[in-house]
C-alpha cells in the first residue's frame, strides 16, 4: 500500500513544512527535558499552521487578535 500524499495547493505545501518544522521542534524539546511552557509555544504555533490549512485560523482571526492584545499608538 502506498502512503504518499500529494499536496497541489502551495500554500499549503507551506503550511504543512512549517508545521513539521514545530513538531520536529516539539520531538527534539521532548528528548531533551525542555520545559512545558516553551513545548506549548512549538505545538500552538504547529497548530496555527494547520489551521491555515483548515481554514479555522484566517488573516481576520490573526488581525483581530493582535489588535485584541496589543495598544496600538499609546
Amino acid at each position: 500500500k502506498n502512503n504518499d500524499t500529494i499536496v497541489t495547493n502551495t500554500r499549503h505545501y507551506d503550511s504543512l513544512l512549517k508545521a513539521l518544522e514545530e513538531v520536529q521542534k516539539v520531538k527534539y524539546g521532548l528528548e531533551t527535558g525542555l520545559s512545558g511552557d516553551l513545548l506549548a509555544i512549538d505545538i500552538r504555533q504547529a497548530l496555527y499552521y494547520f489551521g491555515e490549512i483548515t481554514g479555522e485560523i484566517s488573516n481576520d482571526d490573526l488581525l483581530g487578535n493582535i489588535f485584541a492584545n496589543f495598544c496600538i499608538g499609546k
